[in-house]
């Protein structure tokens, strides 16, 4: 006996864990995610789920960013040329499609939006760990370059939540920051100092300026060391505790 009405999903299970930036809080009781070739929207009260379906030649989702009013998110495909689609979280629907060759890599590994929303950057992966930087409403890409210096991995992209013109990347032996100046990466003077090798910088993450509007992050490796720089100056290291 032949059917017609076509499957429908209730309940997907699991989460990609490779994907950076995976899980984000798109309002006090929802959570959206990737599973499977979906975009999982999750209510934490009903405890029910939405779906985004995505592209079906697709290999999977390489990494999320949320912009800050968090009407908008942007999602990485891998893909030849990885395609990188903003969804309206109020309709689910495509806001933009985003695609070119300047990444030199079929993968998106990390995405951030301005404070204002205006721009998106994205990190290219390998070969050529090639960031753009789009003006996404345009579908435009407005500046890009290549980010590390000896094929080092790029694991993050972030902008200042504080200064919007400021742009820091993270990586293995890396971190560099860059200040946007007329929708051109001017670079900055090295935070960690000229020469050092700072290790597998994994994440980094902005403070709120002090009382002195300094602006401050902090970069963490994967041995579990913390470093505090202030203004663009290294101020201190926290080292992972010694085993006992």
């Amino acid at each position: 006996m032949a059917y017609n009405n076509p499957l429908v999903p209730r309940h997907i299970f699991g989460l990609n864990g490779k994907t950076k930036d995976n899980v984000h809080f798109i309002s006090e009781h929802h959570v959206v995610y990737p599973a499977a070739n979906n975009i999982v929207i999750y209510d934490m009260e009903l405890k029910t789920q939405k779906f985004i379906q995505l592209t079906p030649e697709s290999k999977g989702v390489s990494s999320l960013a949320l912009c800050r009013n968090r009407k908008y998110l942007a999602v990485a495909e891998i893909m030849e040329d990885p395609l990188i689609t903003i969804y309206d979280l109020a309709t689910h629907k495509k806001r933009k499609t985003l695609q070119t060759k300047q990444y030199g890599s079929p993968e998106v590994v990390s995405m951030s939006f301005s404070h204002d929303n205006k721009f998106l950057a994205c990190q290219g992966g390998s070969p050529e760990w090639n960031m753009c930087l789009w003006v996404w409403e345009k579908s435009k890409v407005a500046s890009s370059l290549k980010t590390n210096d000896n094929d080092n991995v790029v694991y993050q992209v972030a902008f200042n939540p504080y200064d919007q013109s400021v742009l820091t990347v993270c990586g293995h032996n890396l971190f560099k920051s860059f200040r946007l100046v007329d929708i051109h990466f001017k670079p900055l003077t090295p935070y960690l100092g000229k020469g050092k090798q700072p290790g597998d910088c994994t994440a980094h993450g902005w403070l709120p300026p002090d009382s002195n509007d300094r602006e401050r992050v902090i970069i963490g490796t994967s041995h579990g060391d913390l470093f505090f720089c202030e203004s663009g100056e290294l101020k201190c290291t926290l080292a992972q505790p010694a085993a006992y």
